[in-house]
Parts: structure tokens; C-alpha cells; sequence
């Protein structure tokens, strides 16, 4: 990490009532250190495009008296370590840059609070919070703010009035490589469908997804679901052999120790950066017949207390520099041309690897509040 960015403050999860430093989870946090190659660093210094408005600099001299930006992310610190380092080398007065590692709905409650108590701190919202989203946008919270970059992107970079997609992150089939001969590592929901219809009692609660009962899993879930026309067959093959998790890490721990041999809809982006470590254990596949991008939003508060640097760091995000350290973070980079560090996908390269009628694109349309309670009932249900 640079000195520049050491004397910033990267607080990973700060509580909302004091200055413990937390993780999404609440547990206290002794260093915030990467995993080895987790990142790589920030990627050279691109001019600004051509395209830009020829009085982008009132937005650039407006961020000279903010001088700070506060991020409320469900991302960790290492995460941020390229995006900061890039962001700042183009507007170095930014010299106070705190981030948050917050659950995904923590994001929106703790802003909630603050606005709540009329104390508010937050210059800037990433999250992987769908139905938080729907709920921060239908109350007019976020800043329509119109990028220049946006006619550059995809149209799922913007779905909503101020509303951006930060990135389109791979969700991936992980297995144990010691306990699964390479011809039994499934690359598909068929393949692992077939696996287990060959040897039931070998895979009994030895396989592992996100519970639907988390915003998280719920998003990744039932949009497979809607997206294979309600379809239970797939469910209905593997959710009696599966044992949920709340989030990542006792996936990947339970895992690499055996207790499960695959898992399946699980985030890349956690997975991906901690490959070098795991490598000789832990093997890893897009799903052929179904791979989910899970849309990570990002918006400006319109109540931003910083709301220019706010800008500067939403287009830079989208720019295609930003894009690439992005990537170079551990997330999917969605815009064309940039590339990932190597073992990593694009939007782009998960397309050519896949195919489009294969890929799920998770959004913001989960239908109702009882639609999404009835399918976590019945997924529930499934479970053995």
C-alpha cells in the first residue's frame, strides 16, 4: 500500500455508535490485510476522454473545497486498495478517503440512521442489496447524476434515476480438487445434477449455496429461478444434498476441509482473489448452463455531503482505467476492452465462455414482497 493511501483512513466496518472497527458481521477486526495476489495495483494513469463536457472542471475545482469522500460498501478495505490508488493520483487534494465493510443491507441501515438523527456522513453507497436499492431510488434518495461515461457502457450500467452498476460480478461453481476426480468436477447445474443422482449417499449435505433467506442469496436464487420459466427441477435435485450458508467463509473453510465437496452460486468475487492460497484444494468453473452476474450497485446520496468528489469517483469508476481497477480489485469489469488479471473474468469473457442464453443477469426486477417470500418458503422447504 502506498504512503499516500496509508495516510488515509481505511476503516473496515466502522459502528454506527463508536470507532470499533468491524466487519459485516460484527467481529472485531485485529488487520485487514489481502490475501496474497488478492489485488493487483492500480493500473497506469489514463488522460481524461475527449467526450467529456467541456465544463467537467467546475465538478473538479467544486471536489478542491470538499477534500473527502466517505464510502458505505460491503466491500473490504484490499478491495479498494487499486480504485483509491488510481483515483487519487488524478485528484490528489482527496487526502481523506474513509471505506465502511458493512453487510450488504447494513449499508442502507446505517445511512438510514444517520439521515434519521439528521447526522449525515456518507458521500458515497456501493452494495449488493437489490430490494435496498428499489427502496433507496423509490424515496428519491439518490443523486441523478448523468455521467459522461454512460453512453460508453452497457445499458445495465444505469437502471434507475442515479442508480449505477459498480460491477457485474461472476456467481461460480467452486469443488474440493482432492475429493473429486477431475472428471467428476462439474461445470454445469447438470453435471452436478447427474453427479449426485449417481451417488447419493456420498453427496448427502455435502454440497453448499447461499441460504435464501439472506438478501444476497435471495437475489442470486430466485433469479435463477424466474429466468428457467419457475422451473423447480434443478432445486428439487440438489437442495436435499445442500447445507446453506450465510456468506462466503464457511463455505470456502468447509470447503477446503472436505466437509463439502462443491459448491454452487457462490461469488466470485470472494473467491476468485484468494485462488493463489487455495489452488492445490479448491478448483473453481463458471456455471455453463446458468452463470449469474450479480449487478453491484452504486449511487451518490442526493444528501452527499461531498457530493462532487462523489462524481469524480462514480465517473472515474466507470472510466475505462477505472474498470480495470476494478478488475484488478477482484470484481467483474463489464465495460469492453478491459481486461482482468489472469484467471479472472469479464463480462465480456463470461459471454464468449458461456453464452449469452446462459448467462442471468440479476437486476433489480425480484417481483413482489410475496412473490420473494413464497419462493424462500418453498426453497426452504426443499432443503433435506
Amino acid at each position: 500500500m502506498s504512503a499516500r493511501v496509508d495516510r488515509r483512513r481505511f476503516l473496515a466496518g466502522m459502528a454506527v455508535s463508536g470507532g470499533a472497527l468491524l466487519t459485516g458481521g460484527g467481529a472485531l477486526l485485529t488487520g485487514c490485510s489481502a490475501p496474497t495476489d488478492a489485488v493487483s495495483e492500480a493500473v497506469p494513469v489514463q488522460p481524461r476522454p475527449a467526450y467529456y463536457p467541456a465544463d467537467y472542471d467546475r465538478i473538479v475545482d467544486a471536489s478542491k473545497t470538499e477534500r473527502r469522500l466517505v464510502i458505505y460498501s460491503n466491500m473490504d478495505t484490499f478491495n479498494w486498495q487499486p480504485i483509491v490508488d488510481g483515483f487519487v493520483k488524478h485528484y490528489p487534494w482527496v487526502e481523506d478517503i474513509l471505506t465502511t465493510n458493512l453487510g450488504s443491507s447494513q449499508v442502507f441501515q446505517r445511512y438510514n440512521a444517520e439521515e434519521a438523527a439528521g447526522q449525515q456522513q456518507a458521500s458515497f453507497l456501493v452494495s449488493g442489496a437489490p430490494q435496498n436499492w428499489l427502496d433507496f431510488t423509490g424515496a428519491g434518495k439518490a443523486l441523478d447524476y448523468l455521467s459522461p461515461e454512460l453512453p460508453h457502457l452497457p445499458d445495465f450500467a444505469r437502471t434507475r434515476p442515479g442508480l449505477y452498476t459498480f460491477s457485474s460480478d461472476a456467481i461460480i461453481m467452486m469443488y474440493n480438487k482432492i475429493l473429486l476426480a477431475p472428471e467428476e468436477r462439474p461445470r454445469s447445474l447438470a453435471d452436478l445434477t447427474r453427479l449426485v443422482a449417481s451417488d447419493p449417499a456420498r453427496f448427502k449435505y455435502r454440497l453448499t449455496t447461499y441460504s435464501a433467506g439472506i438478501s444476497f442469496g435471495l437475489a442470486i436464487q430466485y433469479a435463477y429461478f424466474r429466468a428457467r420459466q419457475q422451473n423447480w427441477s434443478t432445486f428439487d435435485a440438489l437442495l436435499p444434498y445442500t447445507r446453506p450458508e450465510d456468506s462466503s467463509g464457511p463455505m470456502l473453510d468447509k470447503l477446503a476441509s472436505g466437509e463439502y465437496l462443491i459448491g454452487y452460486f457462490v461469488s466470485g468475487p470472494v473467491i476468485l482473489p484468494q485462488m493463489a492460497q487455495l489452488d492445490k484444494v479448491v478448483g473453481w468453473s463458471l456455471i455453463s448452463d446458468a452463470t449469474p452476474l450479480f449487478l453491484r450497485g452504486m449511487a451518490i446520496p442526493a444528501k452527499s455531503p461531498h457530493p462532487n468528489t462523489g462524481k469524480l469517483m462514480l465517473d472515474y469508476i466507470l472510466s475505462a482505467e477505472g474498470q480495470a481497477n476494478i478488475a484488478g480489485g477482484g470484481f467483474t469489469p463489464y465495460r469492453a476492452g478491459v481486461t482482468a488479471p489472469a484467471g479472472r473474468p469479464t463480462y465480456q469473457s463470461v459471454l464468449a465462455d458461456v453464452g449469452r442464453d446462459n448467462v442471468v443477469v440479476i437486476g433489480y426486477d425480484l417481483g413482489t414482497e410475496a412473490e420473494q417470500d413464497r419462493f424462500t418458503k418453498d426453497w426452504e422447504g426443499r432443503l433435506g
